[in-house]
């Protein structure tokens, strides 16, 4: 049977978290959250100005790996090359058959390799629409090892089935960004803060000390009847006085 439903974990690898394209894709937020925690008794401005030089740091450094390695002739990036090659090494094992020669629709079958922890399937591949049920090709852009043994069939060079924004051209042009220098806070130029005024929030006011303020939001449910009814003291239930002076509470 051939399967319809597309790996999870690609999807996963796509949306969330990992790398793609050569970049990481997690949530940024939290990565900063997490390098920034511990600078919360810091200024604002001591803290712009690390994140400022530090990304300044950065973009140089990668700028300079990248030139260096189209310079000495590299095309691709080196995390997708090892990827296709253990794909080429997996997909030697497989078994392909060619559906549709003109349009490039392939039926892949793998064997199963329970030592290798590999489960068998069989698996569509159409590299003219560049989809495969496995869900890889379509998240990474990328051949998968069923893609590359479709390539294999007809003798076709499954690097050009790899998205250009794995080239390393693309990636230097992300890193190419330059930060300017900064220059010493003495000889910035003056700004009036008089059309500005700082006001607390008051939503971050510590609550004083006592009973916590119930912060649930109450509907019809939580509304007493107003009715004439006399309170009961809450030790004998009786009228007429409270349990803190309730007469039956020390017998």
């Amino acid at each position: 049977m051939i399967s319809h439903t597309p790996s999870v974990l690609p999807k996963a690898h796509s949306y969330n978290g990992g790398l793609r394209y050569g970049h990481m894709t997690s949530n940024l937020a939290e990565c900063i959250n997490s390098v920034l925690k511990g600078t919360r008794h810091l200024s604002i401005t001591l803290v712009v100005r690390e994140t400022y030089f530090r990304l300044a740091a950065l973009f140089s450094k990668r700028v300079a790996s990248y030139a260096g390695q189209m310079q000495g002739g590299h095309v691709w990036c080196a995390k997708v090359l090892q990827e296709i090659n253990k794909a080429k090494a997996r997909a030697n094992t497989m078994h392909t058959v060619c559906h549709d020669r003109d349009n490039l629709w392939f039926r892949v079958t793998e064997f199963e390799k329970l030592h290798q922890g590999i489960i068998g399937g069989q698996y569509r591949v159409h590299l003219r629409n560049r989809t495969c049920d496995c869900g890889r090709f379509d998240a990474l852009r990328y051949p998968c090892a069923y893609v590359i043994a479709g390539c294999q069939n007809l003798r076709l060079d499954p690097m050009s089935y790899v998205n250009d924004m794995y080239k390393l051209e693309y990636m230097y042009n992300v890193w190419r960004h330059i930060f300017p220098p900064v220059p010493d806070e003495h000889k910035w130029p003056s700004v009036s803060l008089a059309p500005f005024k700082l006001l607390p929030d008051r939503e971050l006011r510590r609550k004083p000390k006592g009973r916590p303020c119930s912060t649930r939001i109450r509907n019809n449910m939580d509304i007493r009847e107003t009715t004439n009814q006399q309170k009961l003291c809450g030790w004998c239930r009786k009228p007429g006085h409270t349990s803190r002076s309730c007469p039956d509470r020390n017998s």
